[in-house]
């Protein structure tokens, strides 16, 4: 399961580093073809996306490090359990 939460990690944080350095760019990924002239965006909308990015960004770091938490704390001994009197391990 860690290995497939880091290898997903990568394209969430290349397009989450992506939209806050060009926001209209990312904005209109897949989408820029609807458009003939593309349309502006106001100062309020690059900033929710450069807030939503930094958002999804530590949201996902804390995703990870459960999952690090997850996979590396070993599990606990199964209980002994009796049946008529024999224990069973």
């Amino acid at each position: 399961m860690l290995f497939i939460l880091i290898v997903f990690s990568i394209p969430v944080y290349g397009y989450c580093i992506w939209s806050l350095y060009k926001p209209v760019e990312s904005f209109f990924f897949l989408d820029r073809w609807r458009y003939k002239e593309i349309p502006e965006l106001s100062e309020l909308q690059i900033k929710f996306i450069k807030i939503g990015s930094i958002f999804t960004m530590i949201l996902w770091t804390i995703l990870i490090i459960s999952g690090v938490i997850d996979a590396f704390t070993p599990d606990p001994p199964l209980p002994k359990i009796q049946v008529m009197g024999a224990l069973l391990e």
